[in-house]
């Protein structure tokens, strides 16, 4: 049973305000967790030890009860806003947390995950000139296991999600689109439990937004709930696909999907 309790903590609250500047987009990182004691601390310390100075990190925790509350409060002075309360899962967390952020580059970085190296925000934000235009920054994660997964934005997106979560930057201005554009979203739907990200990057793609590659290893990442191949994240896709996805052309691709879930569990 998860604490109904609402607390809010950071350096916000104290009137530390960070803005973006001429060459230093501010970069707002968001974490959710939910009873991750034991690593939410080395996450802090992560975001902590980065040499990009202009970012912010936001914690959106779903009413923890196992002590981790007591590290948010330890480590107050080094996050700028953080919550517990409970909440309707990780999607309506992450919502909480694109509420909550004030950067103009969205990173969303989960607790079993560590920046690849120190100066990972400032190789992708600071030391390269991103057009105006461009709403989506792209590299690349390394699993647990060694593979090296190449995040991409183009028609394999019909297929499955070809975008690591850890590997994109999105421009706040994304989200504004997201959560009021045509198709009337609130967001991300908090019913999803594994492919809410493959809605958001599945729309960018369709309408036709501008992305940036970097050829960067962007984060380690631990084995995640979308690794686990449960058949729900593949019924998620195909309900997602058909949003955006002409009917037939869907069909084709829904086959496609159900085949890699059986190829998966053979």
């Amino acid at each position: 049973m998860h604490s109904s309790r609402r607390i809010v903590g950071g350096s916000r609250g104290k009137g530390c305000l960070k803005k973006s500047i001429p060459g230093l987009p501010l970069v707002s990182i968001i974490t959710t967790v939910r009873n991750a004691k034991s690593e939410i601390e080395k996450v802090i310390e992560g975001v902590q030890s980065q040499t990009y100075t202009n970012r912010e990190h936001i914690i959106i925790d779903g009413g923890s009860n196992d002590g981790t509350l007591e590290v948010l409060k330890k480590r107050d002075h080094d996050l700028d806003y953080w919550i517990s309360e409970a909440d309707a899962g990780i999607y309506d967390a992450m919502n909480k947390g694109i509420d909550a952020a004030s950067g103009e580059w969205l990173y969303f970085f989960g607790v079993d995950d560590s920046f690849y190296k120190r100066d990972t925000l400032e190789a992708v934000i600071q030391n390269r000139d991103i057009p105006a235009d461009v709403t989506l920054i792209l590299g690349n994660v390394i699993y647990p296991d060694g593979r090296l997964f190449r995040s991409r934005f183009d028609r394999t997106l019909y297929f499955k999600n070809t975008i690591h979560h850890q590997s994109a930057f999105y421009r706040r201005c994304v989200f504004d689109r997201f959560r009021y554009g045509l198709n009337k979203s609130s967001g991300f739907k908090k019913h999803f439990g594994i492919s809410g990200d493959y809605q958001l990057n599945l729309m960018l793609f369709t309408q036709g937004m501008q992305h940036m590659y970097v050829n960067e290893i962007i984060a380690r990442c631990g084995s995640g709930i979308s690794l686990e191949g449960r058949f729900v994240g593949y019924l998620e896709e195909i309900i997602i696909r058909h949003q955006y996805v002409q009917f037939l052309k869907a069909i084709f691709f829904d086959i496609m999907t159900l085949l890699r879930y059986g190829w998966k569990h053979i």
